[in-house]
Parts: structure tokens; C-alpha cells; sequence
């Protein structure tokens, strides 16, 4: 079986990234998830939300579950390319 190396992009700035994952864990997840990309050789994934990102971090600090199912339900999708 052949290893695939692959490699996570970050396009928005690591110091808030890493601020909110240590002071507020759910808005570093929300921060990660709607702003990288895993590039392979032979595929790049980027995962975009098309809805406002505010109401991420709203429903992010009130009851996270929301979060996820605005982010899976309403508008998220991969781009695929190379």
C-alpha cells in the first residue's frame, strides 16, 4: 500500500487561529474548518461556507452543535481541483 502525503493550508492568520484554539476551542474549529485547504499531489480540497460567517461564531459561543449543522446544511462545499 502506497503512503499519500498530503498538506493542510491555513489562509487566514495564525495567531488568531491559534488564540481562539487555546482560549475558546469551538471558534478555532469554525476558524480552521471555513479556511483550509488539503493539497495532495493530485487533488486540492478547499472547503468553503457560503452563508455569513457570523452566525458560525454566534451559534459557535452559545451551543456549538448549531455551528456544525449551519456549516454542513446550509451552504458548505468542497472545491476540487488541481
Amino acid at each position: 500500500m502506497a503512503k499519500q502525503k498530503f498538506r493542510l493550508k491555513y489562509s487566514g492568520g495564525l495567531f488568531w487561529l491559534i488564540f481562539w484554539l487555546i482560549l475558546f476551542f469551538p471558534i478555532g474549529l469554525v476558524l480552521l474548518a471555513s479556511q483550509t485547504k488539503i493539497i495532495s499531489p493530485d487533488v486540492v480540497l478547499s472547503y468553503e461556507y457560503g452563508g455569513l460567517q457570523f452566525w458560525l461564531y454566534f451559534w459557535a459561543v452559545l451551543f456549538f452543535p448549531v455551528t456544525l449543522l449551519l456549516y454542513f446544511l446550509n451552504g458548505s462545499f468542497v472545491k476540487t481541483g488541481k
